[in-house]
């Protein structure tokens, strides 16, 4: 634990900022709660709601919560102070900050109300920085901890992709497949889905960001399914596109264009290159078919603690550098309004030779 804590003390430093005293990690009410609060606790269960982690310098970490999570909290590796009155939380919370002059906070996550509490019971003159770069540069890189609890939830994705092909069926709604994802993510182990699970059939699937609907499942179409487990709070994302009946000779030709673009992209990883090389590899590809224009977004999004953890594989994405243990989703796809759409989409880590596949459901095209 005391390794992240440091984690996001040295890339303050490496950022040529003055370390602040003391980083407040401030938890609102859900669903307005700090990913980074459970990346330092490694907190896996409850939900905190109101809770404030202390991260200082040495990288020891301090933790204030109320009676109501005392049981959870205690099998933490910390200092942890619990109260029962209001009066209790503020008594603690102005003594662990009463030597603090200079008081780091992460502004992407905090809210206004929390920011004024904090202010209000610092030190007079506190300087408040914001820390969020270096927050976001420590968990952009996954420990082995990460790692290993992401390939479980992979590994539950890849499963329900090999089998939901086999129990859905004709005349099904788009929110049925989508139930059964979720149940079938559950009964290996998840806590639940990581995100609303996208089921989208024919023409729907031309929509990236479609919500399943009542559409009911017909011979001839597209069966896009983008979905997530949740896993002692990490997530997955998985997409895979089937073709319910025999795929025509479109669907066949889109199917493999976007197979070969997530090839490129994936040899396209490599540690020390812009993250924004695959994504441009993959475009230029489909872009050299008759399906120009139609890849209509990044490559793919960082993953960890949340579904979209930081940093991306985007044209936008020049500047970052792609270093071993950053996380991706790698998720070229092409969409045809009025016709429908093919995205396949797998989790990696880099590792120093390349790309590691965390998902490992069936690529080659499946009619059912």
């Amino acid at each position: 634990m005391e390794s992240r804590v440091k984690r996001i003390y040295q890339n303050i430093e490496k950022q040529n900022e003055k370390s602040p005293d003391v980083i407040v990690i401030a938890n609102a009410t859900e669903p307005i709660l700090d990913m980074t609060f459970f990346y330092v606790t490694r907190l896996e269960v409850g939900r905190y709601e109101g809770s404030i982690a202390f991260l200082f310098p040495d990288g020891k970490l301090s933790m204030v919560t109320s009676l109501l999570e005392a049981e959870s909290a205690s099998k933490g590796d910390f200092d942890l102070h619990v109260f029962k009155t209001s009066s209790e939380f503020i008594e603690i919370v102005e003594k662990i900050l009463k030597g603090a002059g200079r008081i780091g906070i992460n502004s992407d996550e905090l809210t206004l109300k929390s920011y004024n509490f904090i202010k209000e019971h610092a030190k007079a003159g506190a300087e408040f920085v914001d820390v969020s770069k270096a927050i976001k540069a420590a968990r952009l890189i996954k420990d082995e901890a990460e790692i290993t609890t992401l390939k479980k939830a992979c590994q539950i994705v890849s499963e329900v992709a090999d089998k939901i092909y086999s129990v859905a069926k004709v005349g099904m709604k788009e929110y049925e497949v989508a139930a059964e994802l979720s149940y079938m993510m559950q009964k290996l182990g998840a806590a639940g889905p990581s995100f609303e699970t996208i089921a989208a059939f024919g023409k729907n699937s031309a929509e990236p960001h479609y919500s399943a609907g009542d559409v009911s499942l017909k011979e001839g179409h597209f069966m896009l399914l983008d979905f997530g487990a949740l896993y002692r709070r990490y997530c997955s994302d998985i997409t895979r596109t089937y073709f319910c009946g025999q795929a025509s000779k479109k669907q066949r030709e889109m199917y493999e264009i976007v197979l070969e673009a997530q090839r490129l992209a994936l040899d396209a990883i490599v540690v020390g290159e812009p993250a924004s090389k695959p994504h441009i590899v993959a475009a230029e590809y489909i872009d050299s078919t008759e399906y120009k224009g139609l890849f209509t977004h990044g490559l793919g999004h960082g993953l960890g603690l949340a579904v979209h953890d930081g940093g991306g594989l985007n044209p936008r994405a020049a500047d970052t550098i792609m270093q071993e243990g950053m996380v991706f989703t790698v998720e070229p796809g092409v969409y045809v309004p009025g016709f429908g759409g093919v995205r396949i989409e797998d989790d990696i880590v880099i590792r120093k030779n390349g790309p590691e596949l965390m998902t490992t459901a069936r690529k080659e095209l499946i009619e059912f």
